[in-house]
């Protein structure tokens, strides 16, 4: 997409096609974070390079270490987004005041997990072999690197989060985004081991999503989050392939409950059907794990293919068949950022034919 910020806002809304909007993304980088890898590699201070890595698919991204004798700290991993966010802001802001049919739209925005920030920034290339966990985590000193780091990546967040809040208030819907969750539930699915592994990531991200509803109500602030779960998407390549949606449903299902006891909201999340190239299964069986998918999740079923509507049709259905109700939302399985512009075209034209919303549904 071109024309910069107001470029992006406007092209989703001209692809609304008069349907109700609740929020307009505008990523900071269609990439995902992979301008802030490379932007590690200047924070010589604090980190090192065990790895270059010039990006060429996932087995090339690199991986950095904290330097001996230094303790790492929040500033030394931050996103540092504050800035940037605040010009997508005032395109925004300016975008609203030329369409007052969109009064009270919000602005949503990614905000990678950050366990995913620490995985990548210290296993990189654990990443990119299919993840070690169990016995091989304990193995793997890039992952126990990574795993021993996450409060400081998390804090970074947050801080990042709290000034941004400060800032500009409820404008922003956040979009935590968050593969590595998913993911670690396919390698435990592979390995037979979902029972074990499901209840500590669905409590980190439980965790996560706990304190980012903190830092909202420390500004009085009651916005909704969403979960965007995906299996990997850089060049059109996942890094794990699901069977079907069964670690989906396991990580949901007790972040849900986790949630739920806190007192925490249970946010609307992205569960992507298809996966790198391949599109949507149609095959009932890869849906049929979302009967046990409790009601107080709102789901956007990521089943659409930019180059098949009819198979995005299909898949569409056998999800909703196997959750017994109307999707939430309907989506790609991880957005138009890394498509060409006909292709989000036609990935945009499927989503619009296949939004049946119901009177005062906010499906769409």
């Amino acid at each position: 997409m071109t024309g910069g910020d107001r470029g992006v806002l406007d092209w989703f809304a001209a692809h609304t096609e008069g349907r109700p909007v609740t929020a307009i993304p505008c990523d900071l980088d269609p990439d995902w974070i992979l301008a802030y890898l490379q932007d590690l590699g200047n924070r010589t201070d604090a980190l090192e390079v065990l790895r270059p890595g010039g990006f060429d698919g996932y087995s090339d991204f690199p991986t950095y270490g904290v330097r001996a004798g230094r303790t790492l700290e929040p500033r030394d991993v931050s996103m540092n987004r504050v800035e940037r966010i605040g010009e997508v802001v005032t395109a925004f802001e300016s975008f609203l005041r030329d369409r007052p049919e969109l009064a009270g739209t919000k602005l949503q925005l990614s905000q990678p997990h950050p366990l995913d920030l620490a995985m990548f920034v210290h296993a990189g290339g654990a990443v990119a072999t299919g993840l070690p966990v169990g016995l091989a985590l304990r193995r793997s000193n890039l992952a126990l690197t990574a795993l021993r780091n996450l409060p400081v990546f998390t804090e970074s967040v947050l801080q990042e989060m709290r000034e941004v809040r400060r800032r500009h208030g409820d404008l922003i819907v956040w979009q935590v985004e968050t593969p590595i969750s998913l993911l670690s539930m396919v390698k435990a699915q592979q390995l037979g081991a979902l029972w074990a592994l499901a209840p500590a990531v669905a409590g980190q991200l439980a965790g996560f999503l706990e304190k980012v509803h903190e830092v909202d109500r420390e500004h009085g602030i009651e916005t909704e989050t969403i979960v965007h779960l995906c299996y990997g998407d850089y060049q059109h390549e996942s890094l794990l392939s699901p069977k079907n949606l069964a670690p989906a449903v396991a990580l949901l299902s007790r972040t849900g409950r986790r949630l739920t006891e806190r007192g925490v909201p249970v946010p609307r999340v992205h569960i992507p059907c298809a996966y790198g190239a391949h599109p949507a299964p149609v095959d009932p069986e890869f849906y049929a794990p979302l009967r046990a998918l409790g009601p107080e999740w709102r789901v956007i079923a990521g089943v659409v293919s930019t180059d098949d509507p009819d198979r995005s049709a299909q898949a569409l259905s056998l999800f909703e068949q196997a959750r017994e109700t109307t999707a939430y939302g309907v989506a790609a399985a991880c957005g138009f950022g890394r498509n060409k512009a006909e292709e989000a075209e036609q990935g945009a034209a499927t989503i619009a034919s296949l939004v049946r919303a119901p009177e005062g549904s906010s499906r769409g």
